[in-house]
């Protein structure tokens, strides 16, 4: 259990003492809330037997499981007590069975900060399954999820020992909420269960809704139609009920009509002894149903369905390291795992190389390859601090709680580099999401001299096996010379052997076109259309403007029987509850993007890039500034390719690589992102005579790019711009020739074979012809990367 404190503590108010601990019913809300208040998202005490005070005699059994301090009296922490360290026995706090505490919360109370006798959550934190012994480590757990869009929206989650089917299984029902418009009332006495097959697409048909699921699943064969008089299936006697028959073993559940009731109403945890995950009697890949009972008749008594579908824990790793405006000394990596966003993140930490070090933290945005400065303010900013605790008052680094800090500042919760040539470290973090949006894959690590200037710095990549996963990437590209946004939207997702899928993790980096423009623009909603765009994307009248992207993308039927009522789709909407909005509504649950300062990095539950939803093909619209309604701006979303590929050029006086790929780009006709260099890789090759670089292509044409390449590389020219632009015709002043030259390459129109600026004959012949005459045609060491970290 890793518990989290308050910053209240460092704003004055006395955090010094407590007296009474207690387990909740609930784990706390995922999302990041500072401590006090995600400590109130837990529930109320743990107490399956309706104990009261008034029944409390001292004996542990007349006390509600979950009063702790009732039970075993009162603690107070004096002032110089830095831990908690009580042993205690307690015969009415089951680990196990029906009334279990694992996955629960315990939280600990203070004084309120008005003087009354009242408590407040100071600290919580979730009561997790570790294995036991003299090292006790946290035991491998499996999850499942079953999420639903249509009619109704939320998440029930299974979680269970990790290759142990016969152990206790946690269910946990998120929140549920209806989302098709037809009710705002809250409804009542829902049963569920698990079915044999997974849903087919009748979900949507009204009157034959999930009946693709099959009959409740059943594995043991355990016979139900008993006589009257006989025993039956209840949560009394769960052994006399199917596997799949919750409602009967836990009791029917509640669905919220507005998400402000969607916590406290259907929040609710279960410990199943029945359900199995794993094993031959597993439940994966089968169904899981809510039935209505008291619905229309003509309907059926089937509300929603949804596949129940595997959680894979998130690992993240930045170990690719670039110096800022030289070459760095660091090797090593940072490496984080968490299981799902209701565990804590292991953190380990690994350095080699480390030269007068100082502090490491995690920054905004990733880190830009092609930069000669990547690591500065400029290109991955500020430390990323999505709650905005900033830099005041803050604790002396490695004494405060890891709420205490902004999220991003390792050294902070952690201690820093100093005095250390190798650092080699594990933690705990119960800040430092990798699932939501303020997960920090997609973003960069920065390490920091002594004396604050940033030496260093990698970006947080997914790590994953092939074996397990692979990355999907899409792009939405703005490189239209008269559109009216320049730049791209890029996305990535993994997607798991059995169908899951991660979030999606989007950067934004959009300017106004023109070289030099420096317009900035704010609060633009965005959104997912379902066609992708025509000629229409630049015209200059705003309500004709991409017009050919349709309408938003709404493939789940989401506020269907109300269609017209906004402000009851605005309510429902937002980051808070995400699947209640459009999957196209990517503002709605993501907040406005700018146009013309910062890139931006995004993390998207409701964004998918594959399957029978997916949103390649579609394209983007970005509409006008201040939250405006009128279409700005919109780009096809299409494949992300990267060709990575080394090149060699000869190398002339004062040769600035910039300028090389600049002229490059201006040729082939293509922005910078669909091309560029990895500075880390520059190097000269024979005496200073050639220079060999490692290049990028990118985009839907990367495998055109290549070519195109090759060819003006090998010929010194190129007719015609690699990227077609519809509706736009290239300047017959684009400039076609190349002024570089291949190593080893020479003009058949040169005749004198004296030397010049660009080296001499004589010295490429000292050299092999693989490095002088291979490399004329750029086919030294072409790779295909599909961006995997392990």
């Amino acid at each position: 259990m890793n518990l989290t404190s308050s910053r209240d503590e460092l704003l004055g108010r006395p955090a010094t003492t407590f007296s009474v601990y207690k387990v909740h019913e609930l784990p706390p809300l995922p999302r990041d809330l500072r401590a006090t208040e995600r400590c109130l998202t837990a529930g109320g005490m743990y107490n399956p037997g309706g104990r009261t005070a008034e029944e409390a005699t001292g004996s542990q059994d007349s006390y509600a499981v979950g009063d702790l301090s009732g039970k075993h009296n009162k603690w107070r922490r004096p002032q110089t007590l830095p831990e908690l360290f009580p042993r205690l026995w307690d015969v009415f706090l089951p680990l196990q069975g029906p009334h279990s505490v694992a996955h629960r919360t315990l939280v600990l109370y203070r004084p309120a900060a008005n003087g009354s006798a009242s408590q407040e959550p100071w600290m919580c934190g979730t009561l997790l399954w570790y294995e036991p012994g003299t090292d006790p480590r946290k035991v491998p757990v499996s999850t499942a999820e079953a999420v639903y869009r249509y009619p109704i929206v939320g998440r029930i989650v299974f979680r269970q020992p990790a290759e142990r089917p016969w152990a206790d299984t946690t269910v946990l029902v998120e929140y549920l909420v209806h989302a098709d418009g037809t009710s705002q009332n809250n409804t009542f006495e829902h049963r569920w269960g698990v079915h044999d097959s997974p849903p087919g697409k009748d979900f949507y048909d009204w009157q034959n809704r999930c009946l693709s699921a099959g009959g409740v699943y059943n594995p043991h064969k355990v016979y139900v139609d008993r006589g009257a008089g006989e025993p039956g299936c209840d949560g009394t006697r769960p052994g006399l009920c199917p596997a799949g028959l919750l409602s009967a073993r836990h009791g029917t559940f509640a669905i919220a009509g507005r998400k402000g009731n969607g916590s406290a109403l259907t929040r609710r945890l279960y410990t199943d002894r029945q359900l199995a995950l794993g094993g031959p009697a597993g439940v994966l890949g089968r169904s899981l149903v809510i039935y209505d009972d008291h619905g229309p008749k003509a309907r059926g008594e089937r509300l929603a369905c949804s596949v129940v579908g595997g959680v894979y824990r998130r690992k993240a790793v930045a170990k690719d390291w670039f110096g800022n405006g030289q070459p760095t000394t660091l090797k090593g990596r940072v490496e984080m795992i968490q299981q799902t966003e209701h565990d804590v993140t292991d953190l380990d930490v690994k350095f080699e190389g480390l030269d007068d070090s100082g502090d490491y933290r995690i920054h905004k945005v990733s880190v830009e390859m092609d930069l000669e400065f990547p690591c500065e303010e400029t290109a991955v900013y500020g430390t990323w601090d999505p709650l905005g605790v900033g830099p005041a008052r803050l604790p002396e680094p490695g004494r405060g709680s890891t709420d205490q800090y902004p999220m991003g500042d390792l050294s902070g919760k952690f201690g820093t580099l100093e005095g250390s040539a190798i650092h080699a470290s594990a933690h705990n973090d119960s800040r430092l999401p990798l699932f939501g949006t303020d997960a920090v894959i997609g973003r960069s690590v920065v390490v920091y001299k002594k004396n604050k200037v940033r030496w260093a710095c990698s970006t947080i990549e997914r790590g994953y096996s092939p074996s397990e996963a692979r990355e999907l990437r899409a792009i939405a590209s703005f490189h239209h010379p008269l559109g009216f946004a320049y730049g791209f939207i890029r996305m990535t997702q993994l997607v798991y052997r059995d169908g899951s899928t991660s979030d999606t993790v989007i950067e934004v980096k959009l300017r106004h076109p023109g070289k030099h423009d420096r317009n900035v623009t704010r609060n633009h909603n965005w959104a997912i259309f379902v066609n992708p765009v025509g000629v229409d994307a630049t015209v200059k009248v705003l309500n004709t403007r991409c017009v050919a992207g349709g309408y938003m993308w709404n493939p789940y039927y989401t506020q269907l029987a109300d269609p017209l009522n906004e402000d009851l789709y605005r309510d429902e909407c937002g980051p808070d509850n995400p699947l209640r909005c459009y999957v196209g509504d990517v503002s709605g649950r993501m907040g406005t993007i700018d146009i013309g300062t910062q890139r931006q990095v995004f993390t998207d539950s409701n964004f998918p890039l594959e399957g029978t939803v997916s949103a390649l093909g579609r394209s983007i619209v970005i509409f006008t500034k201040d939250r405006g309604g009128e279409r700005f701006a919109c780009a096809k979303i299409e494949p992300d390719s990267d060709i990575i590929k080394y090149a060699n050029i000869e190398k002339p006086p004062r040769f600035v690589l910039a300028q090389f790929m600049a002229e490059v780009r201006e040729i082939m006709g293509i922005p910078e992102w669909m091309l560029s260099v990895d500075s880390r890789k520059t190097r000269t090759l024979h005496d200073g005579g050639c220079v060999q670089f490692l290049l990028h292509f990118k985009g839907p044409i990367a495998n055109q790019l290549e070519l195109d390449f090759s060819r003006l590389m090998n010929a010194g020219s190129l007719p015609a711009p690699t990227l077609y632009i519809p509706g736009y015709v290239p300047s017959d002043k684009r400039k076609k020739r190349l002024s570089y030259r291949p190593c080893g390459a020479r003009d058949p129109n040169q005749k004198s074979r004296k030397k010049s600026f660009l080296g001499s004959r004589a010295h490429c012949n000292r050299w092999s012809s693989f490095s002088c005459y291979g490399l004329a045609v750029l086919s030294l060491n072409f790779y295909l990367w599909a961006g995997t970290v392990f």
